[in-house]
């Protein structure tokens, strides 16, 4: 949810540098995931499987997320 509420967020502040900036935190949101996900694989309350899938979706959303700070940004100002 956090990293939806960034997207958002940024997008709704009606500045490309505004936007930017929340994508990166977005970003860090993301790999926020990643990282309790390995933990609740470690201490035994997700499966391996299951992880590994939520993982692949974890993945996908950062990827995502690069091609969006990648590329130039059109943000229509807030009315």
């Amino acid at each position: 949810m956090s990293v939806e509420a960034n997207v958002v967020e940024g997008y709704a502040l009606g500045t490309p540098a505004l936007y930017r900036r929340h994508l990166r935190i977005a970003f860090g949101s993301a790999a926020e995931a990643e990282c309790l996900l390995r933990i609740t694989e470690e201490m035994g309350y997700l499966p391996s499987e299951t992880v590994k899938e939520v993982e692949a979706l974890v993945n996908g959303t950062m990827r995502t997320l690069r091609g969006l700070m990648r590329r130039p940004i059109v943000v229509h100002n807030s009315p």
